[in-house]
């Protein structure tokens, strides 16, 4: 029988603030008397009674700091969206998919850690767009919703209210300059093309180094301090908009080929190689002309046809080259039959299509 206690020190002449312990008292052992390697895990006080004397044997400070909040995990993000009453079940996979796609976060171990552009983000929208980005405003506007949906409020009127000031205050934030400069670097790096001073700028994948004197001088650093090199003319036209000239840029996974009128046109030259390596060799169905390759998205590996953006064709599966033969509504299907499991080898690509699941056919 264990009993639980609090024991508390009090100084008469007030000269040291109290101290107190949280602790137990034994006051029948029961099986521990017979189990002497047993693990106690309560503090064992000694038996005191109210206003005995204690003496003060040692007395040690130990200092403490204040330890940060650790960084959310998904399951805390989402815990702690269902604390504040924002999203709902439906959309808290779809928004810690966008910080990560946008890179506002990147996961470290299992912890979401904001990048520099989420930082930049951050600041921008607190600093203009305060009364948006808030958790007040965000479940409000969803209790707003659930209340159109349920027929009590208008959803003209409701809409409206927040449409029209939001829209003048996003307006007015037009004239603000960019907010992609960051600071200033350590005076010893310096431009290596003029010498000047450069600064920290922000970029899609990162942040860079930049002269002060952009855009008349193109001198660049990376974020380490390796020079930035500008990119080579190949010595072709660009052939989707024919008046640019083809260039080599380092890119995120290495060097790739591009018109230098980017990001007006967006055409990247695409490696031979390449493309053989990972066409599957099947004609795309649809425009007839390009193969079915593989690409990684954000949800796996899928198949789509070469000749993207102009033709849009995928398959989440590999293709077989073969077409399905099932009759339905009197014609066949003919859409593409793609792998399936080990118990499935092969299977209709068109989920509509009973072969899609030919294990479940009579």
């Amino acid at each position: 029988k264990i009993l639980r206690t609090k024991v508390v020190a009090v100084d008469k002449a007030e000269s040291v603030p109290n101290f107190s312990t949280n602790g137990s008292r034994i006051l029948f052992p029961g099986w521990l008397s017979a189990d002497d390697e047993s693990d106690v895990s309560e503090v064992i006080l000694p038996e005191i009674s109210v206003g005995e004397t204690l003496t003060l044997s040692k007395l040690e400070s130990e200092g403490k700091e204040t330890q940060p909040p650790a960084r959310y995990s998904e399951a805390g993000l989402v815990k702690e969206l269902e604390k504040r009453g924002i999203g709902r079940p439906s959309t808290y996979a779809s928004i810690i998919q966008t910080l990560l796609t946008r890179r506002y976060v990147e996961k470290q171990e299992r912890a979401l850690v904001p990048t520099t552009t989420g930082e930049v983000v951050d600041n921008f929208l607190e600093t203009n767009f305060k009364n948006i980005v808030s958790d007040s405003f965000t479940a409000k506007m969803e209790e707003d919703l659930d209340e159109i949906a349920e027929g009590q409020k208008d959803y003209k009127k409701t809409l409206s209210d927040f449409y029209f000031p939001f829209h003048k205050e996003v307006e007015a934030k037009d004239s603000l300059p960019k907010v992609t400069t960051l600071g200033d670097v350590d005076e010893k790096i310096k431009c290596p093309k003029c010498e000047s001073k450069m600064v920290i700028k922000l970029a899609r994948n990162g942040t860079f180094l930049s002269c002060v004197n952009f855009p008349e001088c193109k001198g660049a650093r990376m974020a380490s301090g390796e020079e930035m090199k500008e990119p080579e003319s190949t010595g072709e036209k660009c052939p989707e908009c024919t008046s640019g000239n083809l260039v080599t840029r380092e890119g995120k996974f290495g060097s790739f080929i591009s018109c230098d009128k980017y990001p007006k046109c967006k055409y990247i030259k695409k490696d031979p190689s390449a493309k053989a390596q990972n066409s599957s060799g099947v004609v795309c169905p649809e425009c007839k002309k390009g193969e079915l390759v593989e690409r990684r998205g954000r949800f796996g590996i899928f198949y789509s046809c070469s000749m993207y953006p102009k033709c849009k064709f995928s398959v989440n599966a590999k293709p077989t080259g073969k077409i399905c033969t099932f009759i339905r509504d009197g014609k066949p299907c003919n859409a593409l039959m793609v792998e399936g499991t080990k118990t499935i080898p092969e299977r209709c690509s068109d989920k509509s299509c009973p072969n899609h699941n030919p294990h479940k056919l009579k």
